[in-house]
């Protein structure tokens, strides 16, 4: 009787020992499960920004670092003009600073819009003048310089000298008077609208009609820079 009497009080102590033990790890459950439902949820959400801000830090990082931007593509330009204002445009990636030089020097930089820039005025000086671009992204990361591109300007207009017809000369019969004379070899010629033929030399020669009684011919060479220069003979032809 001792024995079982002990054996029973052994029992119910260890059953009390197992029910706090059940009690104390479903209170410290309860617990666990609250602060997740209140604070923890909040913790996790900026647990998870901050590891998002950290990974796009990391990626625009390495972009500014490794992402050197190709050359700019310049639209191409004339060989000469007679303006010493140019406008320069072209191609270059999004998110690009255009650097433009002139003559080895810094002449302008812009933004590139929608894959696009332009510059509206270069300051040329009279003769050659040597044109190329950088594109640069961030302070470290810049393209190759293009290849230069050359234009000259040209203010001067071009020599003409007239052969023949001379002033007031007289003629009959034909009715297709020979205009010649000598200009510079890239200029062309025009008689009275019509485009004659020039030379390596700069010798034109070409025939043109009249009409009866008093005519003017207008001759004019327009170089390869857009000068001008003209010259005009009266003529008389009769039948």
């Amino acid at each position: 009787m001792r024995r079982k009497s002990r054996l029973e009080k052994l029992s119910r102590k260890s059953e009390n020992i197992i029910i706090k033990r059940i009690f104390y790890l479903s209170l410290f459950s309860l617990i666990i499960i609250v602060f997740l439902f209140t604070v923890g949820i909040s913790l996790i959400g900026k647990l998870t920004d901050f590891t998002t801000f950290l990974l796009k830090k990391d990626e625009n990082s390495q972009t500014q670092t490794y992402s050197v931007p190709n050359p700019p593509r310049l639209d191409p330009i004339l060989h000469a003009t007679n303006s010493a204002k140019l406008k320069i445009s072209g191609f270059s990636d999004e998110g690009t600073n255009i650097i433009i030089y002139l003559n080895d020097q810094v002449a302008g930089h812009t933004d590139t819009v929608d894959g696009k820039f332009i510059i509206d005025s270069l300051n040329l000086k009279n003769g050659d003048n040597f044109i190329s671009a950088m594109a640069v992204r961030g302070q470290d990361n810049q393209s190759e310089e293009t290849q230069k591109q050359t234009i000259v300007l040209d203010t001067q207009e071009p020599d003409l000298s007239i052969n023949s017809p001379e002033e007031d000369q007289s003629f009959s019969k034909n009715n297709r008077i020979k205009v010649s004379g000598q200009t510079e070899k890239d200029a062309q010629v025009f008689v009275n609208n019509f485009l004659a033929n020039v030379d390596s030399e700069g010798n034109f020669e070409i025939y043109v009609p009249v009409m009866e009684g008093e005519n003017t011919i207008e001759i004019k060479a327009v170089d390869k820079a857009g000068n001008i220069k003209s010259e005009s003979r009266k003529i008389h032809f009769s039948n």
